[in-house]
Order: structure tokens, then sequence, then C-alpha cells
């Protein structure tokens, strides 16, 4: 009897299969990861945008009132140099 060794074909190939697909795992994470911070951040985006659309509504409320109170104050000083004519 002769003591035949078997030898395990693939076995590189086998090894080489489970780091590429460790790899693949790793970045399907990384990229889902990637995918939540994503959503996050155009809540965020959205957020701001609506904060921007407030000031501006605010800053236009602002800038009307005091061109108002300027048309006023210029009616008063033409009427006051009118009467001293």
């Amino acid at each position: 009897m002769t003591n035949e060794k078997k030898v395990v074909k693939g076995g590189f190939r086998a090894t080489l299969a489970l780091l590429i697909s460790i790899i693949a795992l790793v970045l399907a994470i990384i990229s889902f990861n990637r995918t939540v911070s994503q959503t996050d951040l155009n809540a965020e985006v959205r957020n701001i945008q609506e904060k921007l659309k407030e000031v501006k509504r605010e800053t236009t409320e602002r800038v009307n009132k005091i061109r108002e109170e300027t048309g006023k104050a210029m009616e008063k000083i033409g009427k006051a140099l009118k009467k001293e004519e």
C-alpha cells in the first residue's frame, strides 16, 4: 500500500475568492453608510433652505418698512421746504 497524499486543488483560488468577497462586503457597508449620511445631509440642506427663506422674508419686510419710513420722512422734508419758500 502506498501512501498517497491528496492535494487540495483550488486552495489559492478559494482564499482569493474569500478575500475578494470580504473586500466587496466592506465596500458595500461603506457605501450604505455614505447613503445614510447623504440622506441626513439632504435633510439638513432642506432645513437650512427653509431658514434662509424665512430670513429673506423678514429682511424684505424690514426693508419695505424702512423704505416707507424714508418716503414719509422725505415728504415731510419736502413740505417743510415748500413752507419756507
